[in-house]
This record gives structure tokens, sequence and C-alpha cells, in this order.
């Protein structure tokens, strides 16, 4: 966190968070990692011995959890992708870590005014009429600013913090190599620890990618056009250029009224309308286009009194290669259509298992896991524990799933406390299957 108190000082935008600071990360890197992990480990081999290795103590996770989020920011966005890998970690862990959001004291005024000037390349009074330099929103990668235009058009103006590209970075080297000595224990040998590091880290650092973000935000945009009731902000045309967004700025689109209502503010029907119109456009995005947004947490998907949903924030925006895809779009639909055998064949196709892996008794399996929710309602299925049972049981076979196609989870699973919150009994595989039937079935 030392680019942030560097910040709360009024450091300048050069000096911040200096090469000075990296060694003191080793430090914090080593003993985060080596206290998790040993905290987890043990608690963890305790719980596989009596048979109840989904047993963590909810206390010890949410412990473990604040630990990370006290590390840095690095920490944060890796807990919140760790949390989706029940392979990998007990349930109550991942319940913790998917539960995490990173919101921190912005930086200081006079910081911000600093940043603008030094990443805009004019001077700021040539573009802007007003800039607000008290954020609306922070987190630990950046701060977004409300400002008006010469021309009068209201933007959002997102800045990044200063430093914190060269404390992710260190952490990330520091990770990928401890990760890679932790491998070779007998606690996580035999487990993808390093494939599964390396792709998190890769979306870690893609979020401080604002040129990345600004190309999701038009790819989603125009993906979603067709669902009616969502808005993503796009881009300033003229201010969200890669020069500028490669500095750590990036003006767009400012979308008034952004707060978050409660079920009961926003009443039943507008409820109701806000989460099956945002579980249709993710589901479009997902099935049809291989886009998973996966940070749909509450503080970028916001429901409004209208039953439309804002969408902001596409600093975590997956796009699928195309097998992935294809993989969970029919995986989902044959869960829907209670086809637990396809599911077991699709498991198959896309993970790792050592030979002579008893398939047929892990199909049948499968086959009672998907009857056991097929058809059911938000309100009394409950996606977590659905994964957990689906990824204990590939860990019983020796089986470890693609992390391409966890993305795809991860994103849904971060929403359903929505749907669950706004709209209980709604029926999201009915909702489903009008998207499913035309990637799978009339798609050309």
């Amino acid at each position: 966190m030392t680019s942030v108190a560097a910040s709360r000082a009024g450091a300048s935008p050069r000096t911040g968070t200096g090469l000075g600071a990296i060694p003191g990360r080793v430090l914090t890197v080593t003993r985060t990692v080596i206290g998790v992990a040993a905290r987890v480990a043990g608690l963890w081999a305790v719980a596989t011995l009596t048979g109840r290795r989904h047993a963590l103590p909810a206390a010890t996770a949410r412990a473990v959890a604040t630990r990370l989020h006290r590390a840095g920011p690095t920490f944060v966005k890796l807990a919140q992708l760790l949390g989706t890998r029940l392979d990998l970690l007990p349930a109550e862990l991942c319940a913790a870590f998917s539960r995490l959001y990173d919101d921190v004291p912005a930086v200081s005024p006079r910081t911000a005014r600093a940043l603008l000037a030094d990443r805009l390349g004019a001077p700021p009074e040539t573009v802007f009429a007003r800039f607000d330099a008290e954020a609306v929103a922070s987190g630990s990668i950046a701060c977004v600013y409300r400002a008006t235009l010469l021309d009068g058009t209201e933007v959002a103006v997102k800045l990044r913090r200063p430093g914190v590209e060269r404390i992710v970075a260190a952490d990330l080297r520091l990770l990928a190599w401890g990760t890679a000595l932790l491998a070779r224990t007998p606690l996580m040998r035999g487990l993808p620890a390093v494939a599964a590091v390396r792709q998190m880290s890769e979306a870690v650092a893609g979020q401080l990618d604002f040129t990345a973000e600004a190309a999701s935000l038009v790819r989603l945009s125009a993906a979603l056009e067709s669902v009616e009731g969502i808005r993503v902000p796009l881009p300033h045309p003229g201010l969200a250029d890669a020069a500028r967004t490669s500095r750590g700025l990036l003006v767009m689109e400012y979308l008034p009224g952004l707060r978050r209502f409660s079920p009961a503010e926003l009443g039943r029907e507008a409820s109701v309308r806000a989460v099956e119109t945002a579980l249709s456009g993710i589901y479009k995005i997902l099935f049809l286009d291989g886009l998973v947004h996966c940070d749909l947490h509450p503080g970028n998907l916001y429901p409004m009194p209208d039953g439309t949903v804002q969408m902001i924030d596409a600093g975590f925006v997956v796009r699928l290669p195309e097998a992935a895809r294809r993989a969970f779009t029919e995986f989902f639909f044959r869960m829907g259509t209670g086809n637990g055998r396809r599911c077991a064949e699709i498991v198959l196709s896309t993970a790792r298992y050592p030979a002579g892996m008893d398939a047929a008794a892990f199909t049948a399996e499968m086959v009672a896991l998907v009857d056991s929710v097929t058809g059911a309602r938000a309100a009394d299925f409950d996606l977590l524990r659905f994964a957990a049972g689906l990824f204990e049981l590939q860990r019983r076979h020796g089986l470890h799933a693609d992390p391409l196609f966890i993305f795809p989870l991860l994103g849904i699973l971060v929403f359903e406390g929505a749907i669950n919150d706004h709209h209980p009994e709604l029926d999201f595989q009915e909702l489903a299957m009008p998207y499913l039937i035309q990637a799978l079935f009339t798609r050309r």
C-alpha cells in the first residue's frame, strides 16, 4: 500500500512511489505469502485428514482475506480471482475472497491535480472547464473524478495511482518465484498452481492497462447494443487516445445518478426488470460474444429506479477463445437441460487428468450433481455450492480445470448475490436458454 501512503502525503506523480520502495515489498510479500500459506495449509491438512476439506472456519477465511487486503492492490485482485478456484482452495476461503473489494482512500486532491496535468499532455485549463479533485470512486488501482469539458460535456476521469504499476510488477515477480517453490512441496504437488498464478497475474496486470480498458468499453457497448436497458460509458473520442491511456489517464462518459439502491428503494417492478436486464446482458456477451465481465460486484453494476442498468469499469474483461466459449456455453446448456453425461464429457475434454482415471465413475457422479440442480430457481440454486461440488468431484478424480473455463464462472458468481437480493424467484437457467440455443444451434 506504499502508493496509497505516499498519495496521502501529497507526493508528486513522479515521486509518489519510488523505486526505493520496491525492496520493502519483498518483506511484505514474503510475510503475506508465508503467513497465509501456513495458516491455510495447516487447517486444510486437518480438514483433509478428517474428511472435511471444505470445512475451513469462516472466521479464519475472513482473517486471511483481511490480511491479503492489507498487503496491497496485487493481493486484493489476486484474492478476487482465487475466489473462484474451488479446485484449489476450500469453499469458505473462496467465499471470503469473492466478497473482497478494494475500496481504499483516494489520493489527495493535490496529487490528483498533479497526475492530471502530468498525463493529459496539455494544461488542464485548455481542456477542462472544471475538474473536481475529490474522487467519486476509489480503488487500489485507480481513482475516478468528475469533470466538465470546455464545451460543457460532463465526463468521468480515471487516474491510475502513482507508482502502482511498479508495485504490482514487483509483487507478481515475487509471487511467480514463490509459487514455483511451493509447487514442489507435497501440499501443492500435482496442482496446476504455476499455470493458475500465471494466468491470474496476467489478469491483474491487465487491469493497469487503460488502453485495453478503453477498447473493452467500446467492445462491451457494441455487444450490449441489442440488449435494451443497459448502458456502458464510452471513452471520449478525442481524449481517450493511446498516448493518454498508456500514461494512466482514461476520460469517458459520465453516468449521472450512480448510487447503490436497495431493493426496497427500487421497488419490486424495477428490481425484477433490472436483474433480468443485467443477466440477459451477461448471457448475451458471454454465450454469443465470448466476453466475460469478471468484476460485476455492486460497485460496478448499478440497477436504476427505471429498471435500467449502468455497467461500469471494464478493467477486468476477458475475451474467451472460441473453443472455451463454446465449451462453457454447451456445459451451461447441458446442465440446464439435465444432461449430466454430456457435462462430464465437456469437463473431461477441457481439464487435465491422470492416466487410468475412472471416467465411468466420474460421469456417474457428474450426472447426480447435475440432476440435483436442473431447473432450480435463483433462490434455490447456490452457485458457490454447485461449483464447490463440481470441483470437489474433479479433485477426487484428479482433474484440474482449465483456467479459461473458470472466468465465465467468476463473472456469474460475482453477480449471483444481486440475483438473490433483488429477484430471488428468477429461474436464471430459463432466462439463459434463448442465448444458449442461438449460440449453439442457430449461429452460423
